[in-house]
């Protein structure tokens, strides 16, 4: 979590743990190789521990960096000496007049100057500017070293990046996550309380003390039905000092390689205690970056259906799955022929147990991802249960929340209309389309600029569109080939409205 800003980072009893996991080495030296252990006491396996972790820390901290987040206007451009000190007097004199409201961490992806962070940790950037603190260089938003600007930011993985005018950054090395083990030794490099207003992050230790896990809510009034998607699971759950400010900053393992970016949020709105959690450096997030390094929103897929949990009875009886409660006609689910009462067991193989498992698998697919999905159905008899194959394309979620996603690519635009996968409209206009939706899922018209071409033509937000030119299209990326060549008028074939086929003008 971003956090308000405090004096120091203190690690109280790390010389008795160090200690404490040094002995602990040493017992089983002895009771592997007894001569071995002659020779290694308990001081050599801490000093041999603690050159690990220097080390470590050593080859990681240089891709680390230190963020200040501002209100817009309060950041001051550099004068011709150089970059104001980040805690210097304004010009009346207030120091706080050019003090960072907010604080956290990043990490270097991307030599030319592409840093990643949480999108939390950014918030709007239409409503703050940054400070970016590489090892005692500053980067300002404004005047001759300046954020260029904040390149994309994705809220459902909680995900953001950035890029200042920098050259020869040093990347952090992503490490291999599949075989992560609870107990392993892990490495927290942030900017715990603000503290590193040179760009000099700090560094806490600790195990894995679990993974898969879902983030709490940070309070009873928060919704753990949308924005996130590890609300379903899937985070590491480290023991090592996350203080506030350490959000977007690097848990490594013992060869200094990123497993994970921290998001130290909050135990509650307004602590000063934050949850040990760090997003995993896994495919998902992989491809979610290189998505928003090229200035593009991330999507993610939409299956259609409404999951419960398994009857304990079920579940103790060693079955797993989640029981279909509702299969929403139109969308991905009703094509590949899923029906209220199914169990579904399993997505691209990997076991489903329970309806949050399930959430998290579909919800890290890629938008037109084909996955393979298998059910348990009853038999016609309903005496017994038969294993069903299906595949499924699924469309495109729409991500609810107080803030969307952003980029630096602005989203296509023909003849003054944008169009989506019509399951990626606001809640608003898609409870509208439901009953209209074609077998399959459709497209719509997301937004139409006043007195347009498309508007002229009476398209409006909200309309599904089926053909173009009398071919089929069910994607936006469809739509726009099918457009790209047409220098004149196009018909646009419309779903339930009148009439249902219009031309639109060049």
């Amino acid at each position: 979590m971003i956090g308000k800003l405090q004096n120091v980072w203190l690690e109280p009893g790390r010389a008795p743990r160090l200690l404490a996991v040094a002995v602990l080495m040493t017992l089983w030296l002895a009771s592997a190789a007894p001569v071995a252990a002659q020779e290694l006491s308990a001081l050599d396996a801490a000093l041999a521990l603690e050159e690990t972790l220097a080390d470590a820390i050593a080859r990681a901290e240089k891709s680390v960096v230190a963020i200040a987040r501002y209100r817009k206007g309060r950041l001051p451009s550099a004068s011709p000496d150089g970059p104001p000190a980040p805690f210097a007097a304004g010009p009346t004199g207030a120091a706080d007049e050019i003090a960072p409201n907010e604080y956290a961490a990043g990490v270097v992806i991307d030599p030319r100057g592409y840093i990643l962070t949480n999108y939390h940790v950014l918030g709007d950037p239409a409503e703050n500017d940054y400070r970016v603190w590489v090892h005692r260089r500053p980067f300002l938003a404004v005047g001759v070293q300046r954020v260029e600007h904040v390149i994309a930011g994705d809220p459902w993985t909680d995900l953001a990046v950035l890029k200042i005018e920098a050259d020869g950054l040093e990347p952090i090395s992503f490490g291999d996550t599949k075989g992560l083990r609870k107990g392993r030794i892990v490495i927290a490099l942030g900017n715990p309380y603000g503290i590193a207003k040179d760009g000099q992050v700090s560094a806490s230790w600790g195990i894995i003390a679990n993974l898969g896990r879902p983030l709490p809510p940070a309070g009873a009034s928060a919704d753990p039905t949308k924005d996130s998607l590890y609300q379903y699971g899937g985070l590491i759950q480290t023991d090592a000092r996350l203080q506030l400010g350490t959000s977007g900053g690097a848990l490594v393992n013992l060869r200094g390689e990123m497993i994970g970016l921290i998001t130290a949020l909050g135990t509650r709105e307004g602590s000063e205690r934050s949850r040990g959690f760090a997003i995993p450096v896994n495919e998902v997030f992989l491809r979610t970056i290189e998505t928003l390094k090229t200035g593009r929103k991330a999507e993610f897929g939409f299956l259609g259906v409404s999951p419960d949990n398994l009857p304990d009875a079920q579940r103790r009886a060693g079955r797993h799955g989640a029981v279909l409660s509702h299969v929403v006609a139109g969308t991905p689910a009703a094509a590949a022929g899923l029906k209220e009462g199914d169990i579904l067991t399993h997505v691209n193989g990997t076991p489903v147990y329970d309806r949050s498992t399930l959430m998290h698998e579909l919800g890290k697919q890629p938008a037109a991802a084909e996955i393979q999905l298998a059910v348990e159905r009853r038999t016609a008899s309903g005496q017994a249960w038969r294993v069903v194959q299906t595949t499924a394309k699924l469309s495109k979620r729409q991500v609810t929340g107080l803030r969307p996603p952003y980029s630096h690519l602005p989203d296509p635009v023909w003849r003054g209309m944008q169009v989506d996968y019509a399951t990626a409209l606001p809640q608003t206009l898609l409870r509208q389309v439901w009953p209209q939706l074609p077998p399959g899922g459709g497209l719509a018209v997301t937004h139409v600029e006043r007195d347009s071409a498309c508007w002229k033509a009476g398209l409006r937000p909200g309309t599904l569109i089926s053909h173009v030119n009398g071919e089929r299209v069910a994607s936006p990326e469809e739509f726009f080939a099918a457009v790209a060549e047409s220098h004149g008028p196009v018909r646009i074939q419309r779903v339930a409205d009148k009439p249902a086929e219009v031309t639109v003008a060049p």
